[in-house]
């Protein structure tokens, strides 16, 4: 058997541009979990921690933010898309960002410094131009992807929060090392901005008057996603800044390790099965078609199978690496990361019906859904990391998965008995 070139191996990866985006993907993946693991290795819990939190509140700052008006301008944006109406969306964001970048900024300065971060003023000022940049890049991104440049949009995103980590391993041993990491981290946000602009150059700058008005009326129509959207985020955060707030960081980097290797969970099951089932789901709930609920159940098993597939791959990978790099005393710590995947795979498994209640258009009950179960697990993840540290941060996450798991379901059959979906 012939071996391919590497020129070969390139056209037939970058041919396709669904494997070309997962390569991508698990690329950055990889290289963020090695990364993870590396600082809690070489430098302890506690430098892993502040960077755990600074990614949350990046995370959370940017869609607060947000607002989600990307829910308006892109639907608008597909329903007849042309450049003329790129330019128009994209006008529409740069007007938005006039307002999101501030808000974004102060709020995750004001953010760190409440937490008790004591960041020295390059380290603050390396991190909040990696949130500036990310409101941007969270928006074009997403444009991106629509004027069908997907392995691009994945490739910004790779640069942005992959790329620059390599290099920043080569500085833990600097007597601090967060400082060379947010500086890299920054750097690489730049890039990323100015690689993503470069992209969507053709509509970036067109000359389009936008009213206020029209703005207003994209904020009033994404109003629904924008509380649903960040329930979502607040919720996977929350235990990161509770610990953060009664333990410190070293606790958040224990918690972080584990936690994101359990989070590879759900971007992995999104990419291979959600995705492929979304137009099925949004089709026949949105038309009410006689066989809906036999494509809703189809797709949920298939999430539940794929996801404990996956779950014991990570827990095996977790172990071994544990058990390779030599340190052991992270083995007993691994029913964390068991407990956190049972908490991912409920919400993977019922992601199908939420998708289905969406195609329905309950919208509204979504984001009541949504609000109750964020104000639920906060309650909870409060009372629960006073009394038991990181383990009641890990049982609380369990606790707000099988809560809205159950919300999920309940509201499904709600709507079922009344015939509405």
């Amino acid at each position: 058997m012939d071996i391919p070139s590497p020129r070969t191996l390139y056209r037939m990866v970058w041919g396709r541009p669904g494997l070309s985006a997962a390569a991508v993907h698990a690329a950055g993946l990889a290289i963020r979990l090695g990364f993870m693991f590396a600082v809690l290795a070489w430098s302890g819990p506690a430098l892993l921690g502040v960077y755990g939190v600074l990614t949350s509140i990046e995370l959370v700052a940017i869609y607060l933010a947000g607002f989600e008006f990307h829910t308006f301008t892109t639907r608008r944006y597909a329903r007849r898309p042309s450049p003329r109406a790129l330019g128009r969306s994209l006008a529409c964001h740069r007007k938005m960002l006039l307002v999101s970048t501030p808000l974004a900024v102060i709020g995750a300065g004001l953010a760190a410094w409440l937490l008790g971060l004591n960041l020295g003023w390059v380290e603050y000022l390396s991190f909040l131009i990696v949130v500036a940049t990310g409101v941007a890049v969270q928006e074009t991104v997403r444009f991106i992807v629509l004027i069908h440049r997907p392995v691009m949009s994945v490739v910004v995103s790779f640069i942005r929060t992959a790329s620059w980590q390599p290099a920043a391993l080569l500085c833990l041993s600097a007597p601090s090392p967060l400082l060379p990491m947010l500086a890299l981290w920054a750097v690489a946000a730049l890039m990323s901005l100015v690689l993503a602009a470069w992209l969507l150059r053709a509509a970036l700058w067109r000359r389009v008057r936008i009213p206020l008005r029209y703005l207003a009326h994209g904020l009033l129509k994404g109003r629904n996603y924008y509380l649903t959207a960040n329930a979502a985020v607040l919720q996977g955060n929350l235990e990161r800044f509770v610990l953060q707030t009664f333990l410190g960081p070293a606790a958040v980097g224990v918690y972080a390790f584990f936690q994101s290797l359990a989070s590879t969970l759900p971007a992995l099951v999104q990419s291979a099965v959600l995705n492929l089932w979304l137009p099925s789901l949004l089709k026949d709930f949105g038309q009410r078609r006689s066989g809906r609920f036999t494509t809703l159940r189809r797709a949920a098993l298939r999430a539940l199978a794929v996801s404990a597939l996956l779950s014991v791959g990570v827990a095996v990978g977790a172990a071994a690496l544990s058990l390779l790099s030599g340190h052991r005393e992270y083995i007993p710590l691994l029913w964390m990361l068991g407990v956190l995947l049972v908490g991912q795979i409920v919400q993977v498994w019922t992601q199908p019906v939420h998708l289905a209640l969406y195609a329905a258009h309950r919208d509204r009950a979504l984001m009541i859904l949504s609000l109750t179960v964020l104000a639920a697990s906060s309650v909870l993840g409060i009372l629960l990391v006073r009394s038991a540290g990181v383990q009641g941060a890990v049982m609380s996450q369990l606790a707000g998965g099988l809560m809205l798991g159950l919300a999920r379901s309940g509201l499904f059959r709600f709507y079922l008995k009344r015939n509405v979906i």
